[in-house]
């Protein structure tokens, strides 16, 4: 594992700038999520990465904090299993992995890990976050919604979205809302506890989306953003919508926590677009990935963290 500094100058937006900091993993990148000033990095290798970080950004610390069994692939090989998504509630973590003979697993982490589901449960989970303590939210391939009680071990509902695969969701910082994206290009806006359907949103992506994100702007509205296999990216708000072009598929997106800025990667070189919503216009072009993007964390005002389908993790320092 290696961290470079780079510490390189901002050549312009014509040019583009440069990431302040890059770190390099052993191992492929699957997912990465903020906690607090935590940054945790799933890989395909079954690690768990803990980053530490701090506002002046001069240190970064690097652990591997979990390291999963290898499982057995179709192959009656013995692997190390792919992560596919985390998530963090206080002491805990929720890890849904590749399971045995292409099936899934998923687990809870403190101080030992706890199987909640495994490949004889048959459930294709393509992504589940804690709601608190005792329940998870879980969205599988048939695009079905699912919230389970992890103390009565009861599944409280499952419903069906709509007949097209499901993408990805994301949860309000309260984790009481969702909003989830499909095969369709449609968004659903719901209630987590309940799983009724508050609102859709369509019309600015005709095709898969990618991935989801969403924000409250000052002014206490909701701020959907969407990216999109169309190479649109989408911005949704109760009374509008506007459509953002990019010139290649747009596998990653991320919104800042008071939906003033977006950023997403816009070319085949994976160079990242921060634009200001506010504004409406292109502010900084960042450069440097090789490989197509899975994660964009604004990690406040004047940070931006990315992480591609390869070992880079890049932090970039905006406005320079």
């Amino acid at each position: 594992m290696k961290i470079i500094l780079l510490f390189l100058c901002m050549i312009g937006l014509l040019f583009g700038v440069s990431a302040t900091h890059k770190i390099e993993l052993e191992e492929n990148i699957t997912s990465m999520v903020n906690f607090d000033k935590e940054l945790l990095v799933a890989t395909d290798s079954g690690s768990v990465y803990a980053i530490e970080w701090k506002e002046d950004f001069l240190e970064l610390k690097v652990n591997k904090i979990i390291q999963l069994e290898k499982i057995h692939n179709f192959f009656g090989e013995d692997v190390l299993p792919k992560i596919f998504s985390l998530d963090k509630l206080e002491d805990r973590l929720l890890i849904l992995s590749q399971g045995d003979d292409g099936g899934k697993n998923l687990l809870i982490y403190k101080e030992s890990l706890r199987q909640v589901f495994s490949s004889k449960d048959a459930l294709n989970i393509k992504k589940a976050s804690f709601l608190d303590k005792k329940h998870i939210f879980l969205a599988l391939a048939s695009n079905e919604i699912i919230l389970y009680d992890l103390e009565d071990k009861k599944t409280k509902y499952q419903k069906q979205l709509s007949e097209a695969s499901f993408s990805d969701f994301s949860l309000s910082e309260n984790r009481k809302e969702f909003i989830l994206g499909c095969e369709s290009g449609i968004l659903y806006y719901g209630d987590t506890y309940s799983g009724e359907i508050l609102k859709t949103y369509e019309g600015i992506n005709k095709d898969n989306v990618y991935q989801v994100k969403m924000a409250q702007n000052k002014q206490g509205e909701k701020v959907f953003v969407s990216a999109g296999q169309d190479r649109v990216v989408g911005v949704y708000t109760d009374k509008s919508s506007k459509k953002l072009e990019a010139d290649f598929l747009v596998y990653s997106i991320g919104v800042d926590k008071e939906a003033i800025k977006v950023a997403f990667p816009f070319n085949e070189k994976s160079d990242i677009r921060v634009y200001d919503l506010i504004e409406n216009k292109e502010i900084e072009k960042l450069q440097g990935h090789q490989n197509l993007l899975n994660s964009i964390i604004f990690l406040n005002e004047e940070w931006l963290v990315s992480a591609e389908d390869g070992k880079n993790i890049y932090f970039w320092k905006l406005g320079r």
